[in-house]
């Protein structure tokens, strides 16, 4: 039977549902005595499925420790909180019993007898500005901004008796708001270092109606009052990463890993009580399928890790200095389980970022498109699916990012059921998970972890055509779009009647595409190069360098169509196009700027807002909402500046991953990071 088959078979969506569901109970916050709880029962769990190597390893977690930039967390325990409105009405407005999300991670304790205060609305909370004339000293604020952040303003700059928030996380127009959820809490929380302890106050997560409630009584011109009380504790504890491994028989010193958050408030079912569930469920079927003698022990070994999301991840990173040696390839599994429909989600293939280049992204998605012939039934008109995927872009911001980035440089995909309507909300709850998203999920999973865990010459060969193929197709794509934009460039009423103008743009735009089509070509040649990680023969080199030989070349056509278009539309339009355009002074700027990277991991944006100061670092903020692609592109900035490329070809590059960056931003970011004592120049 093929190992497709097996994996199906043995797989159990509805199995994976009981452990996620047994998850949920745990209210799983970074180093609280909650998450080793839900720690112990993961490792409890993989013991009873005879995985003898099964530990917890821990990490200090006091607030001041470092991993690489990043600090760790501290210590939390909460056993109950609650707050009330005493004034201008009686009434409950939340408990942590009732509902762990309402009340803000890290909160500290009360009083015994509580704190009584008037609420005072400072709109988003989470600079200087929001308090100007606003006298906040010894009472609660309103706000709608990060939890985090209006804590460092109000109760640590301002004085403030404690904070509530009232809004969701990462609203998205027409797609994910509060008003589309007025009854969810969101997840917020404090995050405090070692040296804000001594200020560490509380804070309480109110749902959108509640907040519109208050609000109106504001309005009214009525004076709020609260009552809270908290009884937590803030102390040094540990960061717990939980391993298990299948051991490989034939080369056990390479890995094959796969890798799930455990971490976030009570239920988080879909983040990420099903990734964490599904791990368990994919190490129980390859466990079975060997004992059982339908499958092999593989040739290398099989790790599974269950983290706190990235800090734990960097913990266990920077202490194993052998990870990048050890590790081959991995998979982390971040929200996995949705119930497409009700959470208006689809399955996200995160590709590894471009400076990581990998076969691993299409081996993945080529998985993923076979799910539908795997689960779903065919009609007269086509597949019956209605499961819905896609491949994007890397985002960051779970853990692959921290084996992809550059100084660690191991492939990592992120699969993720993204957007989610209920996320980081107290609506994420075991309802939402679809035993059918789960069972798919999961069979992608293992069967890329044996496939590769096995992988031969053959294989990586295999992987390489496949690989390449798909790159010819990506970079015929991308010579369509470069066409389809020089002619609506053409066609822009700002610029048709100013030929001068519109002879320019056409010639920048040509040489953006031109950048970019010969950017893809690098990336598509080092993917299909990576394979060499998995095996080496002289055959597999040989169909490597035609592989290679063959995007340069089709690569090399395209770029030609692209100057016949743009010669061809100069004709039409009777235009004279420039020979080159001249270069801002930005542009000239980036030549002259070789950066290279001082520090290992990631970087903490907690850190460079310590190093650069808060008024500084208020431009970051800024450009975020100009544009919401920048914290990704400041990843590959850093994985970039490797002290051989210039700013101009990091542009580039980056540009072609995503869409334009501003050279302002770049330059002003790299100095910044100058300044920081980040990188140097050469």
């Amino acid at each position: 039977m093929s190992l497709n088959r097996l994996i199906k078979d043995g797989l159990s969506g509805s199995i994976a549902k009981s452990y996620v569901a047994e998850i949920t109970r745990f209210h799983r916050i970074q180093g609280s005595t909650m998450y080793h709880e839900a720690a112990e029962y993961v490792k409890n769990e993989l013991q009873k499925l005879g995985f003898k190597d099964a530990l917890i390893e821990q990490y200090p977690a006091d607030g001041k420790t470092k991993y690489w930039t990043h600090n760790s967390p501290i210590g939390w325990t909460i056993r109950s909180a609650e707050v009330r409105m005493t004034e201008p009405e009686e009434a409950l407005l939340c408990t942590y019993e009732d509902c762990p999300q309402s009340l803000h991670t890290y909160s500290n304790a009360t009083p015994e007898e509580g704190i009584t205060a008037e609420l005072i609305d400072v709109g988003a909370g989470t600079r200087s500005k929001d308090y100007e004339g606003k006298n906040v000293k010894g009472k609660f604020v309103l706000a709608t901004g990060r939890a985090k952040l209006v804590h460092e303003q109000a109760v640590y700059k301002y004085g403030a008796a404690g904070v509530i928030t009232d809004t969701i996380t990462y609203e998205m127009p027409c797609v994910r708001e509060s008003l589309d959820v007025p009854d969810a809490h969101a997840y917020q929380a404090i995050w405090p270092t070692a040296k804000q302890l001594p200020k560490v106050k509380f804070g309480f997560s109110l749902s959108k109606r509640q907040g519109n409630h208050l609000r109106a009584i504001f309005n009214s011109g009525k004076t709020v009052k609260l009552k809270a009380k908290v009884d937590a504790s803030l102390f040094k504890g540990n960061e717990e990463v939980i391993t298990a491994t299948i051991k490989g028989k034939q080369m056990p010193d390479e890995e094959i890993f796969l890798i799930a958050h455990l971490c976030h408030p009570k239920p988080s079912a879909n983040d990420n009580a099903s990734g964490s569930g599904l791990l368990l469920e994919i190490a129980r079927t390859i466990k079975t399928l060997i004992a059982s003698g339908r499958i092999h022990q593989p040739v290398r070994t099989i790790r599974f890790m269950w983290v706190p999301e990235t800090l734990g991840t960097v913990a266990y990173i920077s202490t194993h200095k052998d990870v990048s040696k050890r590790m081959v390839a991995g998979i982390n599994l971040d929200m996995v389980g949705q119930n497409q429909e009700l959470c208006k989600s689809t399955l996200n293939l995160d590709r590894t970022p471009d400076s990581c280049p990998s076969y691993l992204n299409d081996f993945i998605f080529n998985l993923i498109e076979q799910t539908v012939n795997e689960f779903d039934y065919p009609t007269h008109f086509g597949s019956g699916s209605t499961f819905r995927y896609r491949s994007t872009p890397f985002s960051g911001g779970s853990d692959h990012a921290e084996f992809t980035e550059a100084t660690t440089n191991v492939p990592c995909v992120m699969l993720l059921q993204w957007p989610d309507l209920y996320y980081h909300t107290s609506m994420d709850t075991i309802d939402k998970v679809s035993e059918d998203s789960l069972k798919r999920v999961g069979w992608v999973t293992a069967v890329a972890a044996l496939t590769l865990a096995n992988a031969s010459v053959e294989t990586a060969y295999q992987l390489a055509q496949e690989t390449a193929s798909r790159g010819t197709v990506r970079i015929a794509e991308a010579s369509y779009q470069a066409t389809q934009m020089l002619f609506r460039k053409k066609d822009d009423v700002k610029l048709t009647v100013k030929t001068k103008e519109l002879a320019q743009e056409l010639v920048r735009a040509a040489n953006y595409q031109k950048n970019r089509i010969e950017h893809f070509i690098w990336r598509e040649q080092q993917a299909i190069k990576s394979v060499k990680r998995l095996a080496e023969s002289k055959e597999l080199t040989a169909q490597i360098n035609k592989s290679c030989a063959d995007i340069a070349r089709m690569g090399k056509l395209e770029i030609q169509k692209l100057q016949e278009t743009l010669s061809y539309i100069a004709k039409i339009s009777n235009l004279k196009l420039p020979a080159k355009v001249e270069e801002t002074k930005a542009e000239k700027q980036l030549v002259k700027l070789v950066p290279k990277r001082l520090f290992r991991g990631t970087l903490s944006n907690d850190l460079l807002k310590e190093r650069l100061g808060e008024k500084e670092y208020e431009w970051y903020q800024e450009i975020d909402a100009k544009d919401p692609d920048f914290s990704k592109k400041m990843l590959e900035v850093v994985n970039f500046a490797d002290g051989k490329r210039d700013a101009q070809s990091i542009v580039k590059a980056i540009s072609a991953e995503y869409a334009p960056i501003e050279p302002e931003y770049v330059i002003k970011f790299l100095n910044d990071l100058k300044k920081a004592k980040f990188i140097v120049f050469k």
